[in-house]
């Protein structure tokens, strides 16, 4: 939609006042959004509004550490189901089974085992740490096969 100039002129009376953004919204009919994105066009800032910004780095890290001291339960949690959920995602991907044996009761006992030589690094640390299209890219060169079958693969020396 375009702005008519009785809306930019509102806009800029308006934006800089402490009135909030939701009762401006609502005079230009327009979402609290886009009245933001139209001021920022047009470099106007709401200099009375104050934020709690970190002035230093370190004080950063004070905040980053309350934080996770308050929440690590929570954090954890979730970090526990992220990877969860992307390890049945790419067990799934890889047909669900192991290769070999077809076991697929446990998905803890499923495990990747790289066909070619080109190992980049290991699939768990993929899953712990980088993300979803590096892992499906490392994924690709793999095989599912469940830990026993895993361990004679290597004990063989053979590359299945």
């Amino acid at each position: 939609m375009i702005w008519k100039k009785e809306e930019i002129e509102f806009l800029k009376e308006n934006y800089n006042k402490k009135i909030p953004l939701e009762e401006i919204s609502k005079k230009l009919n327009r979402s609290r959004k886009s009245v933001q994105r139209k001021a920022q066009e047009m470099s106007l800032s709401r200099k009375w509004m104050r934020f709690n910004k970190p002035k230093s780095k370190q004080q950063k890290s004070v905040i980053d550490r309350r934080y996770y001291e308050k929440n690590k339960k929570q954090i954890y949690q979730r970090k526990m189901i992220r990877r969860k959920r992307l390890k049945e995602e790419v067990v799934n991907i890889l047909g669900g089974k192991c290769k070999i044996c077809s076991y697929n009761k446990c998905l803890a006992a499923l495990e990747f085992h790289h066909t070619k030589g080109n190992k980049e690094d290991n699939i768990q640390g993929y899953i712990h740490k980088e993300s979803r299209q590096k892992l499906l890219k490392e994924v690709n060169k793999c095989i599912l096969l469940c830990a026993n079958c895993h361990r004679e693969a290597h004990h063989k020396g053979s590359v299945v």
